[in-house]
């Protein structure tokens, strides 16, 4: 039944544990009864319309739709440090919420990003009345996608993010003339138009584009260790047992929260709640089909405006109302070059297998057959000349946009090793998680490897399909200098089919500027210092160190 007529009621209020109140605009049916209740809690403004769903919609189904501002943003009280306060927070706005006089007692929550992070948390802590989630495009912790990616500092979307979706409401709230806002407003706006600049400041942690006493944290939690007690409690990953309700998981092949979600949803998936799963090629919040340099098709679309409503609508009904669910597979993925939909009950897919592609010398420098003979690559990396971001899981300004990008712009480089196959004789799909072992020796104190694999077309266009970085002491610790390591490298997932006449590549470097932060192979960081030094690495091939990438081939 549609509810033609909607009550609105702006800046209602909900007090928190420890007195602090968080303020939320509320959407629900005219008519007479208890419905139940659909949740979001996001740091963006509850006033500035939800970009990918909109509430009112929700609320035409029968819905009360609460949109609150979290703890320290815009009309909501408090201090906001990233997530620190959402659990305990969730879990108080729950009970408020399912306690309101037209509230029949059962809640869901819904939302993208970092308001998909606060439905993860909210589950973490343990209310009764919370039913259903549906996180799209949400992480599930905040050390893996900030300071710890496999060793490495997410320096882009650190910096980027609290710049320009964090600053200005701080701003606002800090500064209380108007000549001092203006001030801070202008100041801003010229440190987004001379962010590529200020991305090679160092040390990090004075950075000048955001003053101390305007983002206390932002240096603060840089400086804290992975191990830091602060993370323990807005750990997802380490409090999965504590999840008990089940989850609608969106992602895309270029998210920057592409492995997280994956594995929201293998936690529920493996403990039976009917969690579901749909990846699509799509990057950060943008589910359409021109992605990048690439076109795939009306088919991208297939979560669209109005199937993102409609599906949202379908979950929520049969959790919340007890109405049947479509017959829907557990997974849904999109298979790039193929640009069509498949489905599976398990991810990865069981009928991927797991299969070797080495590195090896010579013009066809990657084969299915392992290596009978040793040689090696060498090259320099120099922590001054990064070698650029250029597309993938980014969340950077346009400059270093996301997405699949034109590797070419690239190739000239002497800090990046290619191996690639010999043009393909017929198709071949690669379904599943990606990594390489790469057998490396680095004459510095430490480093960093990074891996990219890439579908060459017949003209020479090479889009990147997934990437990952290892921090050489991440997995050798002080053993790290002069010594021949097997280093891991994580590519997260990907889905796509290498058309017949295609060749894999494979790019072996040191630095993936601004997504990580160079590591200045010193043995330090430059969060706190300044001096680097180049490192010279080199790549085995051969028998005894058999460097290789795992494709998950269907």
């Amino acid at each position: 039944m549609k509810h033609n007529q909607l009550i609105i009621e702006t800046d209602i209020p909900a007090k928190m544990r420890d007195g602090v109140t968080l303020y939320a605009d509320i959407y629900r049916p005219a008519d007479e009864g208890k419905y139940p209740v659909l949740l979001t809690r996001l740091p963006y403004s509850k006033s500035y319309g939800l970009h990918f769903i909109r509430p009112n919609i929700l609320a035409e189904q029968g819905y009360i739709v609460i949109v609150q501002d979290v703890r320290g943003r815009y009309t909501s009280e408090g201090e906001f440090v990233p997530y620190i306060a959402e659990v305990d927070d969730g879990y108080d706005t729950i009970e408020w919420a399912a306690n309101l006089p037209y509230a029949n007692g059962d809640v869901g929550m819904f939302g993208l990003s970092y308001y998909g992070y606060t439905q993860i948390l909210a589950a973490i802590s343990g209310n009764k009345h919370l039913k259903a989630i549906a996180p799209i495009m949400a992480q599930n912790s905040m050390t893996d996608v900030f300071n710890d990616h496999d060793g490495a500092l997410e320096l882009g979307m650190w910096e980027t993010w609290n710049l320009e979706s964090m600053l200005p409401n701080m701003l606002a709230r800090k500064y209380k003339t108007k000549a001092e806002l203006e001030q801070a407003v202008n100041n801003l706006m010229k440190n987004l138009d001379n962010l590529d600049t200020l991305y090679k400041f160092k040390p990090y942690k004075d950075w000048p584009a955001i003053g101390r006493e305007e983002m206390p944290y932002f240096a603060k939690l840089l400086n804290y260790e992975p191990t830091h007690n602060h993370w323990k409690a807005i750990d997802a990953k380490s409090n999965y047992e504590k999840i008990n309700v089940p989850g609608l998981h969106v992602a895309g092949w270029y998210d920057c929260f592409l492995d997280k979600t994956i594995a929201n949803f293998q936690n529920g998936h493996s403990r039976g709640f009917g969690d579901r799963l749909v990846i699509g090629p799509w990057t950060h919040a943008n589910f359409g089909q021109m992605i990048g340099d690439r076109d795939f098709g009306m088919a991208a679309n297939a979560w669209g405006e109005a199937s993102m409503h409609k599906q949202h609508i379908e979950w929520f009904n049969h959790w919340l109302k007890q109405e049947p669910i479509p017959e829907n597979a557990s997974v849904s993925y999109f298979v790039m070059g193929l640009n069509e939909w498949k489905t599976t009950e398990e991810w990865p897919p069981k009928n991927a297998t797991n299969t070797p592609l080495y590195f090896q010398e010579g013009e066809v420098s990657a084969k299915f057959t392992p290596p009978t003979t040793s040689s090696e690559a060498t090259f320099s990396y120099d922590p001054e000349n990064p070698v650029p971001s250029n597309g993938g899981g980014t969340l950077h300004k346009e400059l270093h946009a996301d997405g699949p990008r034109d590797q070419q712009t690239l190739e000239h480089r002497d800090d990046i090793l290619y191996y690639s196959t010999a043009p393909l004789e017929e198709a071949l799909e690669v379904t599943g998680q990606v990594e390489v072992k790469l057998w490396a020796k680095t004459d510095a104190p430490n480093t960093d490897f990074t891996a990219k694999l890439v579908d060459v077309f017949p003209d020479g266009t090479a889009f990147n399909l997934a990437d990952g970085i290892i921090r050489a002491a991440k997995q050798h610790g002080d053993k790290v200098q002069n010594n021949i390591n097997e280093y891991t490298i994580n590519l997260w997932a990907t889905s796509n089919l290498f058309q017949k006449g295609h060749q894999i590549r494979i790019e072996i470097s040191s630095s993936n500027f601004p997504r990580f932060d160079p590591n200045p192979n010193t043995g330090k960081s430059f969060i706190n210092s300044t001096e680097s030094q180049i490192a010279n690495q080199t790549i085995y091939h051969s028998p005894e160190y058999p460097s290789h990438i795992l494709l998950p081939i269907i």
